[in-house]
């Protein structure tokens, strides 16, 4: 009688179980496969450069900025009497006549203008002569600059309006042996109000001196 071999000997029940396990084993083996593939598609889609559209962006044009446009100076004292009593108040007198006061009450204002760039008044010394020294004191927009020149000369001056902001002096002086009377030397210097600098620009003569 022959003798069952091992293969023979396994029950129906312990073959079923192994091929339950080898399926298994092959299911297994398919999913990790899968999601190696699924992992290796998303690395490659992910480490993907964006494509450019080739669109350049517009830069914005920008705005101009206005230019401020300067305002004008405001007018001053409505009077040059007003504008001038604290400049004349305070204002040398000339060498040699440091007791004599100046002449606010009868100064010559008629030159001022409170609202031009360059305006004048003229004062001398109380008790004046004909050579007494006149002071040409100048206003901007109604504003006290000072004295045409440092130095109050003799006789009173000519003053004439030439634009705006300019004004011409014309200074009377004797030369050789004439008197006081007869001066016949005249010398022209023109002040112009300069707005750079916001001072005044001085051409021309004035009296010789000595």
């Amino acid at each position: 009688m022959m003798k069952e071999t091992t293969a023979q000997q396994r029950s129906p029940r312990a073959v079923g179980r192994a091929s339950t396990g080898l399926a298994l084993v092959a299911l297994v083996a398919t999913l990790m496969v899968g999601c190696a593939s699924s992992a290796d598609s998303g690395s490659t889609t992910a480490g993907t450069t964006p494509v450019s559209s080739g669109r350049a962006t517009p830069t914005p044009t920008p705005t101009p900025t206005p230019t401020p446009t300067p305002t004008p100076d405001a007018c001053g004292p409505s009077t040059g009497q007003e504008a001038a009593a604290g400049a004349i108040a305070q204002l040398p007198a000339p060498s040699g006549l440091e007791g004599v006061p100046w002449d606010a009450a009868n100064a010559d204002y008629s030159g001022y203008d409170p609202c031009a760039a360059l305006s004048w008044s003229l004062v001398t010394l109380q008790g004046a002569t004909a050579s007494t020294p006149t002071a040409v004191l100048l206003f901007h927009s109604g504003e006290y600059l000072g004295t045409a020149t440092k130095t109050a000369y003799g006789f009173t001056p000519t003053v004439e309006r030439t634009a705006d902001d300019a004004i011409s002096v014309t200074y009377r002086f004797p030369q050789g042996m004439e008197s006081n009377a007869e001066a016949s030397g005249a010398a022209v210097a023109t002040f112009t109000w300069n707005a750079e600098t916001r001072s005044v620009d001085m051409a021309g003569d004035v009296p010789p001196t000595g």
